[in-house]
């Protein structure tokens, strides 16, 4: 396919290398002639005329997602396409902190994800994971980046009229960086900064410095969230009691002259300035409630309000107009559940992304993104993402989403069917009987760590009316079909179809072994003994190597050892049960403690049956305590 472009064009030379890049190996006789008309305040436009096109946009990266449509419908000779666009600025937040880090090619991959989908910001979350000059223990072990590695992924991001945004930690979330001899002199608690002293004023300008080094923007995102001990550490020693809303107020005001000084337009997560205010939670807070005597933010501080749990359009709602309070800039942040466990959330994303976008287009706000965290260590894998990444682009060019229309822009876009990506909300809908897993469960992650011969879950199987053999093995064939209809991703199947294989063996292992135990069924214990556990650690070695391969592919190698630890503690834990088993059967014991001890429930009722932390999955011991 080539390529002309009309001299109406703006920035020429750099929407042409784009076009290639982005094309890169698309074949196609065709040949095009491509006029690009940027406007303001303009929907996107696609016309197709015979070997014509004209794209009328507003900026470069609408022109892309314009492009992409095109080159994916070069069969309608005689068309025309019109989408409004909602928001100025429409992005992805990619956590690059909990443990994975990833590669440069991986960052560009996605960048042309976005350029294809019409986003224009990519937020970088490095909590520490970049290079701050003269302190090396900042990122140290945790695959870093380079300035020189920011520089070209800004460079890359920027031909697509991307911007690509540090999103950094000033506050909170330091628990990193503040383990080391770093955080001697800085640290008010574990996880956060000393609020007021110089030192830590003085951090926070190199690490800003370093900022302003690397990327192009002179935007930047500051964090400060979550910061629930803020002053009752060093802080409460050294000077007495202090309220956490006098704190952030007169902490963010420091560092936004430091920004000031730079010449860095900053921006902050907002639930610190509520729940401080407030004294409750984030988001309970009353409808009518008034803010003009709480402790504000300077009101040219972006204040980013992220909310990724509520189902209710009017929560979103309510929180906005409180956040127009506090602030003249407003951001929202929704976010595509990856963070769950092992396995995606898009039950949930879909439910929450859909209401708080509605929202955002209700009260105009110009700027919305969607963040991709990877909470307890990156289990699952990036691209796990996909679905609630194009859903929240497709959401930013239509009112509402159609169900054909997004399947159609998810194939144009990833080459890969939706559906075929929406099977994997099956892991974790293990309790749902068919219905949205809107309460987060995700049993994926804790029936497969879970010890077998302590079966801390088990009380939960037990009371189930359901064959969780027959479940997931369902699952695994079905996504074994997924996996040869997206060879694009077949090893991010393969994995998914592994963990399923291994789950349908697992989940219930520690149910039947006490069972057995109870009944003094040898038979039946020397199967599971024999047979039943090394098949599932054949099944489950496989899913280990899969996981390596995938997050080997996408990132540093940093961070994957505690994937690693985790996956293989597995292994060693069925082996010691086989062991334990074999002792049992040929009479070299007489009991098995683990396995006369009652099974409790681990949930309260009508609680969600979800657990994140895996020190709090594999034993009863706090192995917080223990190390």
């Amino acid at each position: 396919m080539k390529f002309s472009f009309s001299p109406s064009s703006t920035d020429l030379k750099k929407v042409e290398e784009g076009t290639q890049l982005l094309l890169g190996d698309i074949k196609s006789e065709k040949e095009l002639a491509i006029q690009v008309e940027f406007q303001e305040n303009t929907p996107l436009t696609i016309a197709r005329n015979g070997d014509h096109l004209h794209i009328t946009c507003q900026e470069p990266a609408h022109y892309y997602r314009g492009l992409n449509w095109a080159v994916h419908h070069l069969g309608d000779t005689r068309s025309t396409k019109s989408e409004p666009v909602y928001f100025s600025r429409n992005g992805v937040m990619l956590d690059c902190s909990r443990n994975a880090v990833f590669t440069v090619e991986k960052v560009k991959s996605f960048i042309r994800t976005m350029a294809k989908l019409g986003m224009n910001t990519l937020m970088l979350y490095t909590e520490e994971t970049y290079t701050v000059p003269d302190e090396p223990y900042f990122g140290a072990y945790r695959g870093r980046y380079s300035q020189d590695e920011i520089r070209e992924m800004d460079a890359y991001a920027k031909t697509f009229g991307i911007e690509l945004v540090p999103c950094i930690q000033t506050l909170a979330h330091l628990h990193n960086a503040l383990k080391w001899p770093l955080g001697e002199t800085v640290k008010d608690t574990a996880d956060i900064l000393q609020v007021g002293k110089e030192e830590v004023y003085t951090l926070i300008e190199k690490m800003l410095c370093s900022v302003k080094e690397s990327f192009s923007t002179n935007r930047v995102h500051l964090g400060m969230d979550e910061a629930a001990q803020l002053g009752l550490g060093k802080y409460l020693r050294e000077n007495g009691y202090t309220k956490s809303s006098v704190l952030i107020r007169e902490h963010s005001a420091r560092v936004f002259e430091i920004c000031k000084k730079l010449g860095l337009e900053p921006m902050i997560w907002s639930d610190m300035y509520i729940t401080a205010n407030t004294g409750g939670s984030y988001y309970d807070v009353a409808d009518d409630t008034d803010c003009s005597d709480w402790e504000k933010p300077d009101p040219e501080l972006g204040l980013v309000y992220w909310d990724y749990y509520n189902p209710d359009q009017e929560i979103y709602e309510k929180m906005i107009r409180i956040h127009q309070q506090l602030s003249n800039k407003v951001i929202f942040a929704g976010g595509s559940w990856i963070w769950n466990g092992i396995s995606p959330n898009y039950s949930k994303t879909f439910t929450c992304t859909r209401a708080g976008l509605a929202a955002c287009k209700k009260y105009h706000l110009s700027e919305v993104f969607c963040t991709a965290w990877m909470d307890n260590g990156a289990e699952t894998p990036v691209d796990a993402v996909l679905p609630g990444l194009v859903l929240f682009a497709h959401l930013g060019f239509h009112e509402d989403f159609d169900e054909k229309a997004l399947a159609e822009e998810f194939h144009d876009v990833t080459g890969a069917g939706l559906n075929d990506f929406l099977e994997l909300d099956a892991l974790d809908s293990l309790f749902q009987n068919g219905q949205p897993n809107l309460d987060t469960d995700n049993p994926s992650k804790y029936l497969l760590y879970q010890d077998p011969l302590l079966g801390i879950f088990d009380r939960h199987i037990e009371d189930l009316d359901l064959d969780t053999e027959r479940y997931y093995q369902d699952l695994a064939d079905r996504l074994e079909i997924c996996r040869k209809h997206t060879p694009a991703y077949d090893t991010l199947f393969a994995f998914y179809h592994s963990l399923a294989s291994t789950l349908a063996g697992k989940a219930d292992l520690g149910v039947r072994l006490k069972k057995a135990y109870d009944a003094h069924d040898l038979s039946t214990l020397e199967t599971i003994c024999e047979e039943v556990i090394p098949g599932i650690i054949n099944d489950l070695s496989t899913t280990r190597l899969l996981r390596e391969h995938l997050w080997m592919q996408d990132a540093k190698p940093f961070g994957y050892e505690l994937v690693d630890i985790k996956l293989s503690g597995v292994i060693a834990r069925l082996t010691s049960t086989r062991y334990r088993l074999r002792y049992y059967i040929d009479g070299r014991v007489k009991r098995l403690e683990e396995l006369e001890a009652d099974r409790l429930p681990y949930f309260l009722p009508g609680t969600p049956k979800r657990e994140n932390l895996w020190h709090r999955i594999i034993s009863g011991a706090d192995l917080m305590d223990t190390i």
